[in-house]
């Protein structure tokens, strides 16, 4: 008799084991829901003006830390590179420059990913290198730019000032989990790039 209720007695401790175990591996792991990216605007306003210029640049969508698969993925966007386009601006000028960022992969449903981005600033930082040709041109974080909680910018809203005339290339970037949020190239800051543009700037008088 108490043969069978020790027996009894291991089953049922089996049982309540082997349910909790499966309780907790039912448990989904939190899932990082990755952007998909494929438009970039600029968005373009002379201060003292309402007019504002917009500058499309279909973009290429980038897996984080799958550098595996972008050699693999890369002849199939082909038909999806970003433009070089050139953007005019005054001489002795201030610009205000709002960057959004699109899903545009249903044309009929383009999807806004700049709020997402901006809650998730402490992951992201975005990053314009200009070229050493394009002298006297400047761009810095504007009042009303998102900033992470250490108060770092995103750059998502920036003022761009401009002197004499000049000319030259600016290249911009998303980085994801950058490794610093402070840097005069591209490799200072680590991370992964989430996408990168190129444009011309031509200031004249």
């Amino acid at each position: 008799m108490l043969k069978s209720i020790y027996i009894k007695s291991i089953i049922a401790l089996s049982l309540f084991i082997l349910i909790l175990s499966c309780s907790k591996d039912s448990d989904p792991d939190p899932v990082h829901e990755e952007e998909v990216i494929t438009l970039v605007t600029l968005e373009v306003t002379k201060v003292g003006s309402s007019e504002t210029k917009k500058y499309n640049f279909e973009v290429e969508g980038h897996d984080h830390g799958e550098e595996d698969h972008e050699e693999e993925d890369h002849d199939d966007h082909d038909d999806h590179d970003g433009e070089h386009l050139e953007i005019e601006l005054e001489a002795n000028s201030s610009y205000n420059v709002s960057m959004m960022i699109y899903n545009d992969t249903d044309p009929d449903n383009i999807e806004d990913i700049t709020p997402e981005i901006i809650e998730e600033v402490n992951e992201h930082q975005i990053f314009y290198a200009i070229t050493d040709e394009l002298s006297g041109f400047s761009i810095s974080s504007a009042s009303n730019d998102p900033k992470d909680s250490e108060g770092y910018p995103l750059f998502q809203k920036t003022t761009w000032t401009t002197t004499g005339e000049t000319s030259g290339d600016v290249v911009g970037y998303l980085f994801h989990e950058p490794t610093s949020k402070t840097g005069s190239t591209r490799n200072d800051f680590g991370g992964a790039v989430d996408f990168e543009i190129e444009f011309e700037v031509h200031v004249e008088e």
